[in-house]
């Protein structure tokens, strides 16, 4: 709507997952949690849904929220 105020986003991050020989994140910027998972199982589907499984798993754990600025890395490994 028009004249509603931007609900403030926040960066979901679901660490841990998608591993093989080391595990992957997620993030997604949204305003809320569902909005969250509902964009990252778009971009999985547009990605030709290889990982969709795989994505689904990790979407059922409880993802970090950040609120503040912050920072994240994940190390490559193998």
């Amino acid at each position: 709507m028009e004249n509603e105020p931007a609900r403030p986003l926040r960066l979901y991050v679901w660490e841990g997952v998608l591993c093989d020989y080391t595990c992957g994140m997620i993030v997604a910027l949204a305003p809320d949690l569902p909005t969250a998972r509902r964009l990252v199982r778009s971009r999985a589907a547009r990605g030709g849904g290889c990982f969709t499984d795989d994505i689904e798993d990790a979407l059922k754990g409880r993802p970090q929220v950040c609120r503040r600025p912050t920072a994240r890395y994940v190390r490559g490994g193998g």
